[in-house]
């Protein structure tokens, strides 16, 4: 009898559901807006369900989208809850501290309601702390000089991989695209935002755009004495797998803009190869090859930024 028990135990522990790493609340759906996706009508994209919008106002040590205040300014007028990203090259936790600053200062004159979001570049050689290191540089600057709690825009593999749980009090914005829901990482129980299509079509937006799901939990909460602890995690709840056809989204993840963004990095314009980049820097291909971690040294595209040392 203990014999069949046993086993039986052993069958129900093998068969149980794993935990399912959800939504942080209810879902919403929302996009993300930067110059490469024009002139947006945001008054129709509001007509489509689109209830969040989060802009890219800056990117690296000194760019500035040139569409920021037009989006902002539109978003607003719409009626739609708007936030704004930032694409950090920073290598070492000084260099994150100084695009924190120019972050906050960029949007210092907006009333946002949803959390300001940092997306670090992936083409450093850091290791795992060295990488957690430089995101919460950035993410407490920020943090103290707007009075909001930030989060986190990575992609599933980057928040597995490339995080420690130092960053789990932060709230994460995952992208995967293709699959039923975003694949666990050991740190983050739930997530507050999935982009989970990089083809998707909105009214009021030309070409393809990023689909995405928010929830509450982006929300920012401005504290006037301090910043505020870590985001509670509320519990999962169980949402509809987005259907590929939706027409809501954001753009593809924080894009690179045609301007040099830190001192050992170039942004890739029109024309450009990498052998000519390689001169430019007095460098070789192969360096080039292997610093940016390139699959096919053939291969590159006008906005990409290219780390030369």
């Amino acid at each position: 009898m203990k014999k069949c028990l046993a086993a039986l135990l052993a069958l129900l522990l093998l068969t149980a559901p794993a935990f399912a790493f959800g939504p942080a609340g209810e879902t919403m759906h929302g996009i993300d807006v930067s110059v490469y996706r024009g002139s947006v009508d945001f008054s129709r994209v509001a007509q489509t369900g689109v209830r969040m919008v989060y802009i890219r106002s800056t990117l690296g040590f000194s760019y500035v989208d040139p569409t920021h205040e037009r989006n902002a300014d539109g978003a607003k007028a719409a009626g739609l809850e708007f936030g704004f990203y930032h694409f950090c090259t920073a290598s070492t936790t000084d260099e994150a501290v100084r695009q924190a600053r120019f972050f906050a200062r960029t949007i210092a004159r907006y009333d946002y309601g949803l959390k300001p979001v940092m997306e670090l570049s992936p083409a450093r050689k850091l290791t795992r702390a060295e990488t957690t290191d430089v995101a919460l540089a950035f993410l407490q600057e920020v943090e103290r000089l707007t009075g909001r709690e930030p989060a986190i825009y990575c992609s599933a593999s980057t928040a597995r991989d490339d995080y420690d749980s130092r960053l789990a009090p932060y709230s994460l914005w995952v992208a995967q695209y293709g699959a039923r829901e975003p694949e666990e990482n050991g740190i983050w129980p739930t997530w507050a935002g999935w982009q989970y299509s990089e083809r998707g079509r909105v009214d009021g937006i030309e070409g393809n755009v990023d689909l995405d799901l928010f929830t509450a939990e982006m929300r920012a909460q401005p504290e006037p004495t301090q910043s505020a602890g870590p985001t509670s995690v509320p519990t999962p709840a169980p949402t509809a797998t987005p259907a590929p056809t939706a027409t809501i989204a954001p753009t593809a993840c924080p894009t690179p803009t045609a301007a040099p963004c830190a001192a050992n990095a170039y942004v890739v314009q029109p024309g450009d190869t990498l052998t000519r980049i390689a001169q430019m820097f007095s460098t070789t291909v192969e360096a080039l090859t292997e610093r940016n971690g390139l699959a096919d040294p053939s291969v590159i595209y006008v906005g990409q930024i290219l780390y030369y040392r």
